[in-house]
């Protein structure tokens, strides 16, 4: 492979928030989840199980499942200053229905991935990595990325969704304790484009040798790099309802 087919898969790879309702071939779906098996983790412990939903009851049940989260999300995200306030949450009261749409507008996607994570299996790696915590989660990332990418190698959308609450999705899907859900992937076609990504040059992120204090944010930097990158990052949440090209 090279270079540039990897750089071209990683800048095609958004996060979709509207899909169109057209299904997804089986076939598709597995070559996601096989690929999914080849993250890397751990000491090779592989902690993760995946639950395909595509039926209609199941989904609509997980949806308003999420939609409840997202509720105590918006309100809770309010009790920040406007200008600090994560994009799809900067909506005033009477228009919240924009702020399901940026961010909860995945509802019609064909198939929902449901990431299952059992920490036991973190046992598998050295013990250090059960004292300091860390490697459970990075694995769990790395899982994720590779399923994102593998879904847009294959011209589908995707995006993260993440919940605050375990109990109603385990009541819905019946996964046991102490298995969890880590992550849901809503995977279909895209109903819109979202535009290229935005990033932060290279050059502010890479110190040579040493770190360079130049480049450290300061208490004083950092609330200005919020403002920055909430200001990068509304396109992206805009143009999922319709407002503006991401």
């Amino acid at each position: 492979m090279k270079y540039e087919d990897l750089m071209e898969l990683l800048k095609y790879r958004r996060s979709i928030r509207k899909f169109k309702p057209d299904p997804v071939p089986d076939e598709c779906i597995t070559k996601i989840l096989d690929a999914a098996r080849y993250a890397m983790s751990g000491a090779n412990s592989q902690p993760w199980q995946f639950i395909v939903i595509k039926d209609p009851e199941v989904k609509e049940k997980v949806y308003n499942a999420y939609l409840e989260c997202h509720d105590y999300v918006y309100h809770l995200e309010q009790q920040r200053i406007q200008e600090y306030r994560l994009p799809a949450f900067d909506i005033p009261p009477e228009e919240r229905q924009k702020s399901v749409g940026m961010i909860g507008g995945w509802k019609d996607a064909a198939v929902y991935l449901a990431i299952l994570q059992d920490r036991r299996k973190q046992w598998g790696s050295v013990l250090v990595a059960n004292q300091n915590g860390r490697v459970f989660p990075l694995t769990m990332g790395h899982c994720s990325m590779v399923i994102h990418l593998a879904a847009a190698s294959l011209g589908l959308g995707t995006q993260r969704v993440d919940f605050g609450f375990q109990q109603p999705f385990r009541e819905i899907l019946g996964y046991p304790e102490p298995v969890e859900l880590d992550v849901i992937i809503p995977i279909g076609y895209r109903a819109y484009e979202p535009g290229p990504p935005h990033r932060l040059p290279l050059e502010e992120l890479v110190h040579y040798d040493r770190y360079d204090m130049s480049k450290h944010l300061r208490n004083e930097d950092f609330l200005k790099y919020l403002k920055r990158i909430r200001r990068m990052g509304r396109p992206g949440y805009r143009v999922a309802i319709g407002e503006g090209k991401g």
